[in-house]
């Protein structure tokens, strides 16, 4: 089948947009910001980000072009509150009423100083829209860690993120069945941050709100883009190649303390610098099969398998492959029930969604693997979030 001029023309955009912005980026030395997540329940619970999967909120975040096959949503507003590692171990230290620095130091060496714990809270300000292939989002997500690598090096963090996005994907007809779509997503970033590293008896000014904040603040601002194209086949087989932050450059303002940022940021500017967020291309695919009579009781069964971060296999010390490879299964039934399992950096993932009319409630258990190497430094996380997704 041909396709008429002006469609291939715009199809020629999309894939130069998706396939040719990564290798200067890549090529770039500084590549040391983060990238800006948002951690979905839904997502998470099936092995991380699909880039074959398409429609829902989610393809803001994992592939543009899913865009193309979302149903008209709108998000007035999600709360999620996400726990890292033996979060309520520390909490029940810090409210004891004991000797924290004994009791933390203790606790430490019976992990072999080797530690994260943290907690992710992301809203109240979180809503979009999602239709039609377009969609926008704004979202605002507060984070709190402790990461203690050895004896010497424990790394206490706070951080307040908010990312602005908004894409486009256009459907091509090929046919028989088949369709092509390809998305582009354009976002802008802020970020602030403090953070201090210290050794294992000083670990209690870590603990200490007021003596973290007294610390140099980092300011992150950016804006970037993700580039991805998806091919489906009568719904049921389909593909998707995405790069996230296939450009996204940002500039990095320290300042001599957040006290000082926020009385006089002029005066308190300690210097900038120019970064990028390292660009992650991945590939993917997914199966959806008929039912058969099971669609009375089962309104879809999707099965997905993605490689993500192929990118890393170029650097220097890249990770074990198996860390970037995810798979995910989800079962729907009786328009209320959603039961996800996944493995994800050699780890499970599960959940369940309940859709209760005026929300939805998602949990999902999924572990992190923060070393190089399978086990090497694995971290667990809980997530509960309510979302009002009409």
């Amino acid at each position: 089948m041909q396709l008429r001029k002006p469609s291939l023309r715009i199809a020629r955009v999309f894939c130069v947009a998706a396939l040719l912005a990564v290798p200067p980026t890549f090529a770039a030395a500084a590549d040391s910001v983060a990238p800006f997540a948002v951690s979905l329940g839904d997502v998470e619970a099936m092995g991380g980000p699909h880039a074959a999967l398409a429609g829902g909120f989610s393809s803001l975040l994992s592939n543009p072009a899913s865009l193309a096959a979302a149903k008209p949503e709108l998000m007035a507003a999600r709360l999620a509150l996400k726990a890292s590692g033996p979060i309520f171990d520390i909490a029940n230290i810090m409210v004891s009423g004991g000797d924290v620095m004994t009791e933390m130091v203790d606790f430490l060496s019976a992990n072999d100083y080797k530690l994260y714990t943290g907690v992710d809270i992301v809203g109240p300000l979180s809503f979009g829209y999602v239709g039609e292939g377009l969609g926008f989002g704004l979202f605002n997500a507060t984070h709190a860690s402790l990461n203690a690598a050895s004896i010497t090096s424990i790394t206490a963090e706070m951080r307040e993120d908010l990312l602005l996005v908004g894409g486009y994907a256009y459907r091509v007809d090929l046919g028989k069945g088949h369709v092509l779509d390809l998305g582009l997503l354009a976002k802008g970033f802020v970020r602030g941050e403090v953070s201090a590293t210290k050794g294992v008896f000083e670990i209690e000014s870590l603990l200490d709100p007021a003596s973290l904040l007294g610390q140099p603040f980092v300011l992150t601002t950016g804006i970037g883009l993700d580039a991805g194209i998806r091919w489906d086949w009568e719904r049921q087989v389909s593909a998707g190649l995405v790069c996230r932050d296939a450009y996204s450059p940002a500039l990095v303002s320290e300042y001599t303390s957040a006290m000082d940022f926020v009385a006089n940021p002029a005066t308190a500017l300690s210097g900038s610098t120019r970064s990028k967020i390292r660009p992650d291309l991945a590939v993917g695919a997914a199966w959806s099969p008929e039912l058969g009579r099971l669609g009375r009781y089962i309104d879809g069964l999707v099965l997905a398998l993605d490689y993500v971060d192929i990118l890393d296999l170029a650097r220097p010390v890249p990770r074990n492959a198996i860390l970037n490879l995810g798979l995910g299964l989800e079962v729907r039934m009786l328009e209320i029930l959603s039961v996800r399992l996944g493995f994800r950096e050699a780890l499970l993932a599960a959940g369940l969604g309940f859709d209760l009319g005026a929300f939805s409630l998602n949990a999902a258990a999924w572990g992190d693997e923060l070393g190089i190497e399978p086990g090497a430094r694995p971290v667990y996380n809980l997530l509960l979030s309510f979302d009002f997704v009409y």
